[in-house]
């Protein structure tokens, strides 16, 4: 577990970024795809977006949040997370964890 968090979060636009430039840093990259996901091995994290139903877009699902799991080992769950609820699901998913701005700030 990171005590403090010294990162930067790519979105997809910067996939084929130098990550040398950044080696003093934890890379994290917001996938939505399994393709990106493949494509984003270089990264310490992926994000993988919207496991559930947000905001007018239809949720993955933990089903697919666990493929997606074997595809990268830290995906960091994102998306419709706003109750016990979905934070029980995702404890009990494959992913390093999750992030959420409406789950804590309720």
């Amino acid at each position: 577990m990171l005590k403090y968090f010294d990162g930067i979060h790519f979105p997809g636009a910067y996939l084929n970024i130098n990550l040398n430039n950044f080696k003093d840093k934890t890379t994290i990259f917001s996938a939505h795809s399994f393709e990106e996901i493949k494509k984003a091995q270089n990264f310490d994290f992926v994000t993988f977006s919207p496991i559930f139903d947000s905001k007018g877009r239809k949720g993955l699902g933990i089903k697919k949040l666990n493929e997606a799991c074997k595809l990268h080992k830290d995906i960091i769950a994102l998306g419709g997370i706003i109750t016990d609820k979905e934070a029980e699901k995702i404890r009990n998913s494959n992913a390093s964890g999750f992030a959420s701005i409406r789950y804590f700030y309720k």
